[in-house]
């Protein structure tokens, strides 16, 4: 029996479980590489993110950022190209209502 290409294939949606996901705590910071540009991912419980896929202490991880961070996201337009760039992510709130992020460019020695 000959298989048919799915059109819109669920299992885009699924990230590979092998790989990390960064996450912070409030008042935590973390230093990372961005091995990419991002991409749009669209998933039925979460909504819309954009995932980077970085390297965080020698291992590689994936970050999530939510479509509708627009404050982190244009943060990250003003870094310009991302892929290759050392960047330094810092959250403050515990709260989803009070959590904010700050990225800056961070220099490796």
């Amino acid at each position: 029996m000959e298989q048919t290409q799915i059109s819109n294939d669920w299992r885009e949606d699924i990230s590979d479980s092998s790989i990390a996901v960064l996450k912070l705590a409030d008042g935590e910071s973390a230093t990372f590489v961005f091995l990419n540009e991002g991409e749009k991912k669209t998933h039925a419980d979460f909504g819309t993110s954009i995932v980077f896929e970085l390297e965080h202490e020698k291992e590689k991880k994936i970050l999530y950022v939510n479509a509708n961070n627009f404050d982190l996201l244009r943060q990250l337009k003003e870094l310009g190209k991302l892929t290759g760039k050392a960047v330094k992510l810092s959250r403050t709130g515990s709260k989803k209502s009070d959590t904010r992020y700050t990225i800056e460019e961070f220099k490796l020695d």
